[in-house]
């Protein structure tokens, strides 16, 4: 059998663990499993990891960078006012959602699990993403006082988990697409009315 290089081989678990996770959960995803996914030995996904909750977060951080680098991509939208960008990004992610559903589904299995058993953890994860997206965020044309910012910026997430969730659950895209177009509507209002306090 060839060497697999240790680089290779963590993101060949790292993708397994994402199609057994979105299949079964993660109390579900055992470390065999995931092994088994990645066509290789148990051992070996020990040696790359140590853990399970290692590999859950190397996950995690990767559908972390995905993000970030989608948000660079958008980087010709920086500059416009937080209405346009707010409304962007949730919409955005919503069709992301729509496009990956494995990942979307795997993203969310993780929430979940994280807060049953471990908080600390949970809070990091999610602290992650809203990191990311207060960063994209902060380039406004009219930007938002920190606090406005960390207020409106959750308030998107929690947008997009909703519609994510009920996507997950129904799986209707044009209704999910509505709900969306809808949500961005309210929020592209508040953002345009200068009423900004929350």
């Amino acid at each position: 059998m060839a060497h697999v290089p240790t680089d290779v081989r963590r993101q060949q678990f790292i993708d397994a663990a994402v199609n057994v996770i979105a299949r079964v959960g993660v109390d579900g995803a055992t470390t065999r499993r995931i092994a088994e996914e990645a066509g290789a030995p148990l051992a070996t996904l020990h040696y790359c990891f140590q853990t399970k909750e290692n590999l859950l977060w190397a996950v995690f951080e990767q559908l972390v960078e995905v993000t970030r680098a989608d948000l660079e991509e958008k980087s010709e939208v920086r500059g416009e006012p937080i209405a346009t960008m707010a409304s962007m990004l949730l919409g955005d992610t919503v069709q992301w959602a729509i496009d990956n559903p494995s990942i979307n589904r795997t993203q969310i299995e993780i929430w979940l699990w994280a807060e049953r058993n471990d908080t600390e953890f949970a809070i990091r994860l999610y602290g992650m993403f809203i990191d990311a997206w207060k960063g994209f965020l902060r380039g406004a044309s009219d930007p938002l006082s920190e606090d406005q910012l960390e207020t409106v910026t959750r308030v998107v997430v929690s947008l997009i988990d909703g519609l994510s969730m009920q996507f997950i659950t129904h799986g209707d895209e044009k209704m999910i697409l509505r709900e969306a177009e809808t949500a961005q509507a309210m929020l592209r209002a508040f953002l345009e009315s200068g009423v900004r306090q929350p």
